[in-house]
């Protein structure tokens, strides 16, 4: 899959494009529906299959408000696409400045004229335009006078209930991250680097990767988690804390992660690293003495164990 950048768009020289329209946050198995729907088509009509995706997310850059925290990571995100079977990842950078660009330009000029698009794909709840008045039905409108094929997919549900980024992101910052894999149709994980801490969980006898993340996730409820770590394509049992620590006082928010069943010392430093949480465990204390930190972390271990 070759990814471009709205900079690259003009050197694009391939056959014409079935493409994926939208924001695509968390790449749910409802977005999946999409995007698997404009490769499918490609497929079926020799054309190449694509996505064309906004970062940030629109609501970070029109809103005041923070806007919403990330599910997956860029990194993240072009990997599971190429496991798709996508053959081009269109990637704009969304700005005060492309928000201002009228979108019937935004259609004809960069994904009919530089991008050959011949067929979109968007979701029913698509909108696009000035404070989003336009809806997947008007783009079918635009596609009938500027010679381009529009589809429509519906929502996917689960028991009646629609699939969101919005519900999967309640889950995350609830800690009921069991509910997730079946929604995002995989496993979530916060991606990182592993970066010097302060070196209490060694002295204590519980070292821990303190990870950097590479996006600004959702945070997860604060609080301990068992789950599992993947470095260099190996996956190892662990016990993660998100929080603050309370117990020495700390202030910014960190993700410590102890790898469980290592059999010798590593040194993890500047290594990427993947958490998978898979169940919460307890809340965030603050202990009185470390005798006490270290007999909860003792059974926060043994509990891992046991269910993993």
């Amino acid at each position: 899959m070759k990814v471009y950048k709205d900079d690259e768009f003009s050197e694009y020289q391939d056959k014409a494009t079935s493409l994926a329209l939208g924001t695509f946050d968390g790449l749910h198995r409802g977005h999946q529906k999409v995007i698997k729907k404009a490769r499918n088509n490609a497929r079926c009509s020799d054309l190449a299959a694509g996505i064309f995706s906004f970062v940030p997310h629109p609501r970070r850059v029109l809103n005041q408000e923070e806007g919403p925290r990330v599910i997956c990571s860029q990194r993240q995100k072009k990997e599971i696409l190429q496991e798709i079977g996508l053959d081009y990842y269109f990637c704009q950078e969304f700005t005060e400045e492309f928000s201002r660009m009228n979108f019937k330009d935004f259609i004809a000029g960069i994904l009919c004229d530089e991008l050959k698009s011949g067929q979109l794909v968007v979701g029913k709840d698509f909108t696009f335009g000035h404070r989003g008045e336009g809806t997947s039905q008007d783009l079918k409108k635009m596609g009938r006078y500027l010679d381009f094929e529009v589809k429509i997919v519906s929502p996917l549900r689960i028991k009646g209930k629609k699939i969101s980024s919005t519900r999967i992101r309640k889950l995350i910052s609830e800690g009921r991250v069991g509910k997730i894999p079946p929604l995002l149709g995989r496993k979530f994980a916060l991606a990182g680097r592993v970066v010097h801490g302060s070196g209490r969980g060694h002295e204590i006898g519980f070292p821990t990767a303190n990870l950097e993340l590479e996006a600004d996730y959702v945070r997860p409820k604060k609080g301990v988690y068992a789950g599992y770590v993947v470095h260099e394509e190996k996956e190892y049992r662990s016990i993660a804390n998100f929080g603050r620590n309370p117990t020495f006082s700390e202030e910014d928010f960190r993700v410590e992660i102890h790898i469980l069943d290592l059999k010798e010392d590593r040194d993890f430093y500047g290594s990427r690293l993947e958490f998978t949480p898979v169940e919460f465990i307890r809340e965030e204390q603050k202990f009185d003495s470390v005798e006490g930190l270290k007999e909860t972390i003792k059974s926060d271990i043994l509990y891992t164990k046991k269910i993993l």
